[in-house]
């Protein structure tokens, strides 16, 4: 994949795309590598760490959760292998009924909190992305560059 200019119409909407599928892979695209990075690590193991203590058949579930699922799908592609698991975690139970709690309710909780958390957070990422792949209109306050200040 060849990366499109920086002024072309792809550019951007492209960038919060990749910054949707993986957390931090919209700053890797940039060229912001350690952004990048460091908000690849932490929201990746943000959200797995809430699957580890929740676990996936409990902590992701579309059905019976649809506020914080809304939330966990904007850690794009770990959200979607994490339905991938639910479903496959929920399987050996009939569909007419609901699935039995496969954890301790506390658990299920805050394994549902840090997922749908680590989903916040990444909007905030995405967002932060795109704002940084539109060079064109970034603009230095006046405070940062010196010009306009009474202080000498």
């Amino acid at each position: 994949m060849s990366r499109p200019d920086a002024h072309s119409p792809i550019h951007i909407p492209l960038t919060g795309l990749l910054a949707w599928i993986v957390p931090g892979l919209g700053h890797l695209f940039i060229g912001e590598r350690t952004r990048g990075l460091i908000f690849m690590v932490t929201i990746s193991a943000t959200f797995w760490a809430g699957i580890a203590i929740g676990g996936a058949g409990s902590t992701i579930d579309p059905q019976h959760r649809k506020l914080w699922f809304t939330a966990q799908l904007l850690t794009g592609g770990q959200s979607l292998v994490a339905v991938a698991l639910h479903q496959k975690a929920i399987a050996p139970y009939p569909p007419s009924s609901k699935p039995p709690v496969i954890g301790h309710w506390l658990s299920i909780d805050v394994g549902t909190h840090y997922t749908g958390v680590a989903g916040l957070l990444n909007l905030l990422v995405i967002l932060d992305a795109i704002f940084s792949a539109d060079t064109a209109t970034r603009k230095r306050p006046e405070f940062a560059t010196g010009h306009g200040s009474t202080v000498s």
